[in-house]
């Protein structure tokens, strides 16, 4: 065999050895390398027990209560609240039509131009008088809130006139 000066000849069965050194200002030797593939997720599984979970109780459910479903109390048609109040509402006959219609004229012009909506507001006031709420806002400003808008804006005042005007036609039976 013939040996070249500073090199060491390896026996023809032994793996070949690397050997690094390092120079002043080069790199270290490369990292080795890494697994591209991701740990796996644990979503799915959780997923599936928790399916599984839910349909055991419901199971255990059906077979605990003997299978049969609670039926709901009979229905009573549906009304809604205000469909309730405005059925038993008193409506002013024509002379109290008339009065009312006039003394909206005299508290403020705009709210008797359209006779029928008056009318329907004056309903709605009725209704507040005779099912007061339990909170929110007084009557008086509930018929400011009913009554102004558009062109017409109502006071308190003005509001207490109202309430007045429509409590002669609009009593508790």
């Amino acid at each position: 065999m013939h040996q070249t000066p500073g090199y060491q000849q390896q026996p023809y069965d032994a793996p070949p050895q690397q050997q690094w050194q390092q120079q002043p200002g080069q790199p270290g030797p490369p990292p080795p390398p890494t697994s591209r593939r991701k740990p796996r997720s644990k979503a799915p599984l959780l997923i599936v027990v928790a399916i599984v979970v839910v349909a055991a109780v419901g199971v255990a459910i059906v077979l605990l209560t003997g299978g049969e479903e609670a039926k709901p109390p009979a229905a009573k048609p549906a009304k809604s609240a205000a469909a309730d109040r405005t059925a038993t509402l008193p409506a002013p006959d024509a002379g109290q039509r008339a009065v009312y219609l006039e003394t909206l004229q005299a508290i403020a012009p705009g709210l008797a131009e359209n006779e029928d909506r008056a009318i329907r507001q004056a309903g709605q006031v009725c209704s507040r008088i005779l099912n007061p709420p339990e909170s929110g806002m007084s009557l008086a400003q509930y018929t400011v809130a009913q009554l102004s808008g558009g062109d017409t804006a109502i006071t308190q005042a003005q509001a207490y006139k109202v309430i007045g005007a429509v409590k002669v036609w609009c009593a508790k039976s």
